[in-house]
């Protein structure tokens, strides 16, 4: 498959919650300011479900109920992707495991799954369809991009592609300073061309240097996590022109041309 279309599509990160607010910044249209993202608590879940979803469920809720918003998820494979999962329920688990009475919380050891937004995103929309969780350290966004395409030419329908990295508090999260920000992003992924808002080319792998973003926090933000890893493919959607950016992975850095519709 030479070519996918991206019909939809979710951000968040801090100063860049949502695609409205994140345009115009990608864009160079308005400075960054890097504002922490405000709460947000998923409405597709049953509230009981909602209450005990861990935070790393709620950030891929977050962009992944962005990019299939008017469209039906209950059809669509998925591929889901962090190179840590919740980290600051990995840290719990971790230090409880180390007290006298080892007691474990049941519901922290279920949200501690890599594949527990995977699970709760089937609950929420009823999906059935193949899903599949990575975990790719800081090449995160490059190899969920490759499964999703792959996916993508064998069954030719639609693929929902979400990544997600949290920030945490503890320890774990001292000891994974690669992680330096919050960031997600989701892409509504399509062999049809009808109502596209981009083209996206058959990533390929070479050896050139990757992509940096505009300006010192943005750069910042992109190096410092996976997932954001994906934001020169933003920047050139933002600045609605073709461009090939090479994103930056540990497996080998992929250029990514990408034409808006």
């Amino acid at each position: 498959m030479q070519r996918a279309y991206l019909h939809g599509l979710g951000i968040a990160g801090p100063g860049l919650d949502g695609w409205p607010a994140a345009r115009p910044v990608l864009a160079g249209e308005t400075a960054y300011t890097g504002e922490p993202l405000a709460p947000f608590r998923t409405r597709l879940l049953p509230r009981n479900e909602a209450r005990r979803a861990g935070a790393a469920v709620h950030l891929a809720f977050r962009v992944a109920e962005q990019a299939s918003q008017g469209r039906d998820a209950s059809t669509v494979a998925a591929v889901f992707s962090s190179s840590a999962g919740d980290i600051d329920i990995a840290d719990q688990l971790c230090a409880a495991v180390n007290t006298p009475e080892r007691a474990i919380s049941p519901t922290r050891f279920h949200n501690s799954v890599h594949n527990a937004p995977a699970g709760y995103w089937s609950i929420a929309t009823g999906a059935r369809e193949p899903s599949t969780s990575l975990s790719a350290g800081a090449g995160g966004f490059a190899v969920a991009l490759c499964e999703a395409w792959g996916l993508l030419a064998q069954r030719r329908r639609p693929v929902l592609l979400v990544c997600y990295d949290m920030d945490g508090t503890g320890m774990l999260a001292e000891a994974r300073r690669d992680i330096g920000a919050t960031f997600a992003m989701a892409w509504w992924l399509d062999t049809r061309a009808d109502g596209a808002m981009a083209a996206i080319d058959r990533p390929q792998p070479v050896d050139d240097a990757p992509a940096s973003m505009v300006g010192p926090e943005l750069e910042r933000l992109r190096y410092l996590n996976a997932s954001a890893r994906s934001l020169p493919l933003f920047a050139a959607l933002a600045a609605n022109l073709p461009a090939a950016p090479v994103i930056e992975s540990e497996q080998g850095h992929w250029r990514v041309p990408i034409t808006p519709l």
